[in-house]
């Protein structure tokens, strides 16, 4: 019994020694700064440049509105620009000199706010030439206001696409390098949302804002081979604004039409950088009996590379 009573002693004194070393090390004097350089470098280190291989096909959600850059074939274009754009790029080693363009899907304030900031980012990487913004009907005046904001301002220009073909049902095609296409749905009217395709060695990938119709995430999958998407959606179940987002059943509905391999939601109504709304998210999804679906939050990847797409939510 004795011998029980020493056993735990020690393991009481062991543990009061252990956090007592701890509270002292945390702050003798010159820990916070020790901390603050520590955590500097591991943020420089997150934000190093780490762009894909030619052979790669991926993208990733760079912030919680309308970001997403994807990396095909050794090129690499971003699609939103939406408010923290920039940011979210280079807080994960994205913003690069050599984005080859910029779509958005529809000219709502939050799919167009980050393009004055992309491009002084841009320019701070290193760009010289204009960086092209390709969109939907409405796009010049648009890029003109921005570039009048960016006035006096460092910044590397901002230049209007032009579409190059209309294919009818295969869509209108927006940039084609030989090896890496997009192509684009809907969007020919004014006020109408864009669904984007990018088309890679046999494989696609759908990307659809909040202002798409089902019937264009569709229509964007038909004759793929293999597809996966990254779909905005909004719920009424988590706020009261219906409006504001295509609901998550009718954009599950069109990805079951379209046969999509893999499907991340992002960006999300309510925002997926809201406290507690991704675990909230996944509890919808889970009652949408949907397989495959993930809730994406900034800093999730989907990966077309290999045979099957892989989706990497962020934590």
């Amino acid at each position: 019994m004795k011998l029980r009573r020493d056993i735990v002693l020690f393991i009481a004194l062991a543990i009061v020694a252990a956090v007592g070393g701890v509270f002292l090390l945390l702050n003798r004097p010159g820990a916070a700064v020790d901390s603050f350089l520590s955590d500097t470098k591991a943020r420089v280190a997150a934000a190093r440049p780490n762009p894909a291989n030619a052979e790669s096909f991926r993208a990733t959600v760079c912030s919680a509105g309308p970001c997403v850059l994807v990396e095909a074939g050794g090129l690499a274009i971003l699609v939103g620009a939406g408010e923290g754009a920039a940011d979210g790029l280079r807080a994960r080693g994205l913003m690069r000199a050599d984005l080859d363009a910029i779509v958005v899907p529809d000219l709502a304030l939050d799919s167009i706010a980050g393009l004055p900031g992309l491009s002084q980012a841009s320019l701070q990487a290193g760009r010289k030439e204009p960086l092209k913004v390709y969109g939907p009907a409405g796009i010049v005046p648009v890029i003109d206001g921005a570039n009048l904001m960016l006035a006096g301002e460092p910044g590397v220009r901002l230049g209007v696409g032009t579409d190059r073909e209309d294919q009818g049902l295969e869509g209108l095609v927006v940039f084609d390098s030989g090896v890496v296409a997009v192509r684009a749905f809907g969007g020919r009217a004014m006020g109408e949302g864009r669904v984007y395709r990018v088309d890679f060695e046999g494989k696609s990938l759908i990307i659809a804002g909040c202002r798409a119709m089902a019937v264009e995430i569709v229509s964007a999958a038909r004759g793929t081979q293999s597809a996966a998407g990254i779909l905005a959606a909004g719920s009424s179940r988590l706020e009261d604004n219906q409006d504001s987002c295509l609901p998550v059943g009718d954009v599950l509905a069109a990805a079951g039409q379209a046969r999509l391999a893999a499907i991340l939601l992002s960006p999300l109504r309510p925002s997926a950088a809201i406290p507690g709304s991704l675990n909230a998210w996944r509890e919808v999804i889970a009652g949408e009996r949907v397989a495959g679906a993930v809730a994406g939050g900034p800093g999730s990847v989907i990966d077309l590379s290999a045979e099957k797409p892989v989706v990497r939510p962020a934590n």
